[in-house]
């Protein structure tokens, strides 16, 4: 079973920060204190045409990780960090990535390959039990897809 999401993870609050502004965003509730964004095609289009134009990508292995992504991320992440993540898997194989952003800015990252993001999620505070990862102790395997696919 595969699982390919584009999304943005933080804690609850300030999750909802960043989801205030766009009436496309919708928060997920995830265990800890945490909550997600998916970066859904209607977000992502939303955020391009407020930012700036198509095609000015960042140099990183994430897909959808543009200038504008990154410029609407940084401005919500103030009242606390946020992850932005990638995931493309089928079979068994395939990649991960993403990036912390903190205060306005870059602050780890891009990571990309095996363990960046559960990296990414200690960063921002997820704790996982002995047998578990932190992807796993925010339930996201649940996730496998963007909503509407």
């Amino acid at each position: 079973m595969g699982h390919q999401i584009s999304a943005i993870i933080g804690k609850r609050q300030a999750v909802r920060v960043f989801a205030d502004r766009w009436t496309w965003a919708e928060v997920v509730d995830l265990p800890q204190d945490c909550g997600m964004v998916f970066l859904t095609d209607a977000l992502f289009d939303g955020i391009t045409q407020l930012f700036d134009g198509p095609g000015q990508e960042e140099p990183s292995s994430l897909t959808l990780f543009t200038s504008a992504i990154r410029r609407a991320l940084e401005e919500a992440a103030h009242p606390g960090p946020l992850a932005y993540i990638e995931t493309d898997y089928a079979g068994g194989y395939g990649t991960q990535a993403g990036v912390l952003l903190e205060r306005g800015q870059a602050a780890l990252g891009p990571l990309e390959g095996a363990g960046a993001i559960n990296r990414l999620l200690r960063t921002i505070g997820v704790w996982s039990r002995p047998g578990e990862d932190e992807f796993d102790a925010l339930g996201l395997g649940r996730y496998r897809h963007m909503p509407g696919e």
